[in-house]
């Protein structure tokens, strides 16, 4: 996972301040129909996330194995798993592939404590997530810390 943290607004891609690249070689749990955490950041206490979105730039895909066909992400937190992003499919032989997502509903959330940010990639019966062989997705957040803005 590549973790990009921006200082300014004129270095931030449109307002986000963190940008995490996800690839296929980074979900590497070989369990089939086995979900994969893999921890974002952890934000200090004081922070809200102020927004969220992805941009599925390479659907994840088993090339040449049109059954494996459902890989499921969502982003959250250990309260609410999916409080960031909310059930995107970013498989491409399912046909319906979201390339770009916004926050769920849930979004802005404060964080009183220090909370671990979480994506989980889901599976499917009969496959696991470490034979997928292309796939790359852009998950990034807008996070304020709210003690420093005093």
């Amino acid at each position: 996972m590549t973790t990009n943290a921006f200082r300014s607004l004129h270095e931030s891609p449109r307002g986000y301040n963190y940008r995490f690249v996800i690839d296929h070689t980074d979900l590497t749990t070989s369990a089939d129909n086995t979900a994969q955490d893999i921890t974002l950041i952890t934000l200090p206490a004081n922070s809200v996330v102020k927004s969220a979105a992805t941009y599925l730039k390479t659907p994840f895909e088993k090339t040449g194995t049109a059954a494996y066909n459902n890989n499921v992400l969502i982003v959250g937190d250990s309260g609410d798993t999916d409080r960031v992003i909310a059930s995107q499919q970013v498989n491409l032989n399912n046909a319906s592939e979201v390339l770009a997502k916004a926050h769920a509903s849930t979004i802005p959330f404060a964080y009183v404590g220090a909370t671990a940010i979480v994506a989980n990639f889901a599976s499917m019966a009969a496959y696991d997530l470490a034979e997928l062989d292309a796939g790359e997705i852009h998950i990034f957040l807008e996070v304020a810390q709210l003690d420093t803005l005093t």
